[in-house]
């Protein structure tokens, strides 16, 4: 089934009400046979926006569009919206599936609600501010090639655990930097343009750990590398690249690189022994819980705040800011 990508898609699913018709495009993340009580076969859906997940059944003639279905795709439907046991659940009349070209993928994947211009324009400030120009060198065969800036600011900062959403990397790695460049002014004795560029690397191989058409998933590189020997690995490369940078630079940055998740077990290849490395180790840390923290009780991801299965695995408490009247 071919349809305009210029129509885009109209009915999201965090818009859906009881009783009303919905004929649009989703992500289909799951689809099995199930059978009912009185014996009929019927095919359970779950389908997915930028907005949110619902389930979805077809009751009629559910043999018929299950062999054209499969998970991971995309799917037209046809039906209406119904409330069973207090939730959203899709009747389907229809389910075909849907050309991927035709549809805009930023519809199906979330996205950060801070303006990426802006953003990009720390990125630059942050390397104007580097007084070192074996590390300002390195940041500009980065943030200076504009493919690479285009892939940087689209990729997310995680799957489910912080900033799993469309420019999540760039918005989790302004917010390190920024916090970084806080301490320095604390603590004057750290080397602050190894610091940063530190901070503004630490990342770098979530570019290539991610793909995201349709859902956030690994990539087969994230999958068996991980982003921390991606990132080693292109850092590497563009030092190759630039021919004359001091090897005790390129040591100290690598390490703080490949160190930032502080443990073993938690991923890091070694455990930081430089006071950068470890302010970095902390800051990350700090700013991926805290921007968890608030999107699980902010009902952005797909698990509610009370519940103990989110990141921190215990009930949570909603933060207010003191001026915040109590709802």
């Amino acid at each position: 089934m071919s349809e305009s990508k210029t129509a885009g898609k109209r009915q999201f699913i965090s818009e859906l009400s009881p009783g009303e018709s919905v004929d649009d495009f989703y992500y289909l993340r799951e689809v099995r046979r199930g059978t009912a009580r009185n014996g009929n076969n019927y095919l359970a859906l779950r389908l997915s926006d930028r907005s949110g997940v619902v389930e979805a059944r077809v009751w009629n003639d559910a043999d018929a569009p299950m062999a054209q279905l499969s998970p991971e795709t995309f799917v037209h439907v046809n039906g209406i919206v119904e409330s069973y046991r207090s939730r959203l659940q899709l009747n389907l009349m229809t389910v075909s599936a849907a050309d991927p070209d035709d549809l805009d993928h930023g519809d199906f994947v979330p996205g950060s609600y801070r303006d990426m211009d802006e953003l990009r324009g720390y990125i630059d400030y942050f390397v104007l501010e580097i007084f070192d120009p074996d590390h300002r060198g390195l940041l500009e065969s980065f943030f200076s090639n504009m493919e690479f800036m285009e892939s940087f600011s689209r990729a997310p900062g995680d799957v489910r655990s912080h900033h799993a959403y469309l420019g999540g990397l760039l918005e989790h790695t302004i917010s390190v930097a920024t916090l970084c460049q806080h301490v320095i002014v604390q603590h004057p004795r750290l080397n602050g343009d190894l610091l940063i560029t530190a901070a503004l690397l630490h990342d770098i191989g979530k570019v290539e750990e991610f793909r995201f058409d349709g859902r956030i998933r690994h990539s087969r590189e994230g999958q068996l590398l991980g982003h921390v020997l991606l990132g080693q690995r292109l850092v590497e490369d563009h030092i190759r690249e630039i021919g004359d940078f001091p090897p005790e630079k390129e040591l100290d940055l690598l390490h703080a690189i490949i160190s930032h998740h502080g443990e073993l077990e938690w991923g890091a290849p070694k455990r930081p022994r430089s006071a950068e490395a470890l302010v970095l180790h902390h800051i990350d840390n700090l700013d991926a819980k805290v921007k968890g923290f608030l999107e699980v009780v902010d009902g952005r991801g797909e698990v509610g705040w009370p519940e103990l299965q989110n990141l921190f695995r215990r009930p949570l408490d909603e933060p207010r800011a003191a001026d915040r009247p109590e709802d």
